[in-house]
């Protein structure tokens, strides 16, 4: 009999015997207090579960400590689990691997005497200026991200975007202008930071919530040199600012968007991208070995190509409903 249950219930749902896991939850349905909640990052649409308050909560240190950052507010029943740390629950083992996503990013990877799951969150398969890549790691089955799940989704490589950015800036320093970078406010923003750092002499301004985000980086040993004090530095000639919701009125400020989705964009944008692209996706798909692939978030064409391809069977999480987990 199969024990091992898997499937989608607001979040990614795996139990074995009594041992009831998920994965992000996005929603408090369907779940009770028994269930462990495992938070794979710290951006918005993973964090749900940190106010699932009866339930016990596993994440990475540098993930409660960005969360709790940018809430200001601390969060409680929470268990840290370093990246390279196990978590055993009876039978069950669940191991935290790198994801390369942000900082504090991790994978997940369930062990039980059934067989092993991998589940990834978001993943970047890259070395960036702040992060290392995803480790991948041999599974039985893998629910994989696949954000940009389509061949159209193939990344330049990652220095020649650092010194396009860069070029771009200086341009408009030198046409008297102010360069803005519109970025994530987790992770990107950092990268960010870290590129004029390391390559120019250029002061970076960084808004409130960036800022915060920062600190925790600090407190990581992740070093970076900015301001926050956007009024009193705006009146200086030469900076860079750097915010993920820039209201910007006058005409010294222009501004170029940082996304993996700048691919589709015609305006001043940079394709730097904290998740993995097609190839990378696929390299890493090949690397774990999983006899079956479950992807999400992501487009069909990667679902087709995995079995047209790589002769992977591949699917989507299904729904499960409190009935079948009792």
């Amino acid at each position: 009999m199969n024990k091992v249950k898997l499937g989608w219930l607001n979040g990614t749902f795996i139990s074995y015997n009594d041992v009831k896991l998920i994965f992000d939850p996005i929603s408090n349905k369907g779940l009770t207090q028994n269930v462990k909640v495992f938070i794979s990052h710290a951006h918005s649409d993973h964090t749900y579960g940190f106010s699932l308050n009866k339930n016990e909560k596993y994440t990475t240190p540098e993930t409660r400590e960005i969360y709790e950052k940018i809430k200001g507010k601390k969060v409680y029943n929470v268990k840290e689990v370093p990246i390279g740390g196990r978590v055993k629950i009876d039978d069950v083992e669940i191991k935290f691997l790198n994801a390369g996503h942000i900082l504090g990013s991790a994978q997940f990877k369930v062990s039980t005497p059934e067989k092993t799951i991998l589940y990834t969150g978001d993943i970047n398969c890259v070395d960036t200026l702040i992060t290392k890549a995803a480790e991948p790691e041999e599974c039985d089955e893998l629910i994989i991200e696949a954000t940009y799940g389509s061949p159209f989704y193939v990344f330049p490589e990652r220095n020649k975007v650092y010194s396009e950015m860069v070029k771009w800036a200086i341009k408009k320093i030198d046409e008297g202008k102010i360069p803005v970078f519109k970025a994530y406010a987790i992770g990107k923003s950092q990268e960010i930071v870290k590129l004029f750092n390391i390559y120019t002499n250029i002061p970076v301004v960084c808004d409130f919530k960036v800022a915060k985000v920062n600190k925790a980086y600090l407190k990581s040993n992740v070093m970076l040199a900015y301001r926050e004090d956007f009024e009193n530095n705006i009146k200086k000639e030469t900076l860079v600012y750097v915010s993920p919701n820039p209201i910007i009125n006058e005409e010294k400020f222009v501004k170029a968007i940082v996304t993996g989705w700048a691919l589709n964009l015609t305006e001043d944008a940079f394709p730097l991208s904290n998740h993995a692209d097609f190839n990378q996706l696929i390299n890493y798909i090949k690397e774990v070995k999983a006899k079956k692939v479950y992807v999400f978030t992501g487009q069909n064409e990667i679902k087709s190509y995995l079995e047209r391809k790589l002769k992977v069977k591949t699917g989507f999480l299904s729904d499960l409903t409190q009935k079948t987990l009792t």
